[in-house]
């Protein structure tokens, strides 16, 4: 199935923008205390009006902060999103840095799938009247974890047009999650594979509590199919890379690679 979302440019004043953030420091209060231990989100271009945003997670008790990313694409009617912080006061921080920095707000969000690091800060949005869109089945699995759900309106195939930009959204097949989709940009050649591919310095494939390893390298022979012209792949951990980031995480996959990671799967 395919299905198209455009985007009509609308303007906003500084007033109202300020008043919408203000809004969502009542969502927020209850995450910042626990994000105390974590560093900032940081956010860094990897393509013209495209930005990664790096938000962290860190536990009482964990040596180091696990980092996730995602994206900030500047277009002509706002910005649009994909993924959220890991929870709505590192959502606040990316609405704060987009107004700040690109002097626009956010108009829509895109989650790649029913995980924390991805939908954490869907209350942040909501709260600033963002529209946040995911797959039915990312929906259905972050209501089934008693996290705040997307509206479901993500198909296999679904193209989101604002104004001269294009965003692809493409589900390939069940990997890192049963969900998990990636996000293309034509015009930049960026692509966002989030968590269905690893960084170039990963050494094991990470959480795959949700994952299916069986169908995960089909996936990643699929979207490498599907976007050859890619030249900055964004993962959902670690730093942007290239084309090659789909041999290293098949490399991951190949049987015997990975055994600490299979051990804890077969003794789930």
């Amino acid at each position: 199935m395919r299905s198209t979302f455009s985007i009509s440019s609308a303007r906003r004043g500084r007033a109202a923008r300020l008043l919408c953030l203000l809004s969502v420091f009542l969502v927020a209060g209850g995450s910042a205390q626990a994000q105390k231990l974590a560093p900032p989100v940081r956010f860094r271009q990897v393509a013209p009006d495209v930005f990664v945003h790096t938000s962290y997670h860190k536990s009482a008790g964990t040596t180091a902060p696990v980092a996730a990313n995602g994206l900030i694409v500047r277009t002509s009617t706002g910005a649009l999103l994909v993924d959220t912080g890991w929870n709505s006061d590192q959502t606040l921080q990316i609405l704060r840095w987009v107004a700040d920095s690109l002097h626009q707000h956010v108009r829509m969000a895109v989650v790649t799938h029913a995980h924390e690091d991805r939908l954490g800060g869907i209350a942040a949005l909501r709260a600033n009247h963002i529209r946040v869109l995911g797959s039915p089945l990312t929906a259905k699995l972050a209501l089934a974890q008693q996290l705040d759900a997307p509206t479901p309106s993500i198909q296999p195939y679904t193209l989101i047009r604002a104004g001269r930009t294009r965003l692809e959204v493409f589900f390939p097949g069940p990997g890192h999650a049963p969900d998990n989709v990636v996000v293309w940009l034509p015009r930049q050649r960026v692509l966002f594979g989030g968590s269905l591919l690893k960084d170039a310095t990963a050494t094991t494939l990470g959480n795959i509590a949700d994952a299916d390893l069986k169908q995960w390298p089909a996936a990643v022979r699929k979207v490498a199919t599907h976007y050859p012209k890619a030249q900055v792949v964004v993962p959902g951990n670690g730093a942007p890379g290239g084309p090659e980031l789909f041999t290293h995480t098949l490399r991951l996959l190949r049987p015997g690679s990975n055994p600490q990671t299979r051990t804890a799967l077969n003794s789930k």
